[in-house]
């Protein structure tokens, strides 16, 4: 299992000890940081509150760009726009999560805090439930996938999660989505080569396509047996609660050549200019402007 976590993590995401991650992965790591077993159920939850902490601090380190953050970090609410960087952030909640109806509600928080994209969703519902059924088989059974997951769209309601979240949308939306729905349900192939092909996990999961030479990443390791520990409940929640109260400013930690920080963890400095400073911490470097 580690090491099926491991080849998928290593197939999406490109890290080095020296250099500074692309946004693909800092996504990883904010999802990755966002995830809290449960206290009374099984699996982890999405915990939002911290998430949103997260994409405020991100926006100061971000290397690369996402038009779903760009427009939440300037309007607090998500967005119309079909989310390219999709599976970079829920890769983590569904490999955390052993239970569909968990993981589908821990998902659903993720990509309803970015976009209500009719498209946006139903490729989440898909690729979400392509990673559960590769992680429960030993074998990939593309009959069963296709199956199960045809079984999981049709059973969606987006009116219940809308109401039951207090989302508002536009009178048409339940049309559109209903329209978006239906075309994916009646393709030949429900998940069409053009869905498999747009997304990476997907790739290695149903075609076993490799994105690099393989090598070992030690990065890459430590997530993914910090992942499989989520999966199996074995990390006591308490260890990982944020404490509550405001989080100061960056530039309050950057007087000292080392220091904690509340949602980065240890921190050295390793450059500093007017404008950016590099921290490390214990998931690589970023460059921080200031």
């Amino acid at each position: 299992m580690q090491s099926k976590i491991y080849e998928l993590l290593d197939n999406c995401y490109e890290c080095k000890s020296e250099e500074i991650p692309n946004i693909e992965f800092q996504l990883f790591l904010i999802t990755v940081k966002s995830l809290l077993p449960y206290e009374d159920n099984i699996g982890c939850m999405f915990d939002i509150s911290r998430y949103e902490k997260e994409i405020e601090l991100l926006e100061l380190y971000k290397n690369g760009n996402d038009d779903t953050i760009e427009f939440y970090i300037n309007n607090k609410k998500p967005s119309e726009i079909d989310d390219k960087l999709l599976e970079y952030k829920i890769i983590p909640i569904a490999i955390a999560n052993t239970i569909w109806e968990n993981l589908i509600v821990e998902i659903m928080k993720i990509v309803f805090f970015y976009t209500i994209n009719v498209k946006t969703i139903l490729n989440a519902i898909i690729l979400s439930s392509v990673i559960f059924e590769y992680f429960s088989s030993d074998e990939v059974d593309f009959e069963n996938i296709n199956i199960e997951t045809k079984e999981r769209i049709i059973k969606f309601s987006i009116k219940d999660y809308f109401e039951n979240n207090h989302i508002e949308f536009k009178k048409n939306y339940y049309i559109e989505f209903e329209r978006e729905r239906i075309k994916i349900l009646t393709n030949e192939e429900l998940i069409s080569k053009d869905i498999v092909m747009n997304y990476k996990a997907l790739k290695h999961m149903l075609l076993n396509e490799t994105t690099k030479e393989k090598q070992d990443n030690e990065i890459i390791l430590n997530y993914s047996i910090y992942l499989l520990k989520l999966r199996k409940g074995t990390i006591n929640p308490e260890k990982l609660q944020m404490k509550k109260g405001k989080i100061p400013g960056i530039k309050e930690f950057l007087n000292y050549p080392v220091f904690i920080h509340p949602l980065l963890g240890k921190c050295k400095i390793i450059k500093q200019t007017e404008k950016e400073v590099i921290l490390r911490n214990k998931s690589g470097l970023m460059k921080v402007k200031i």
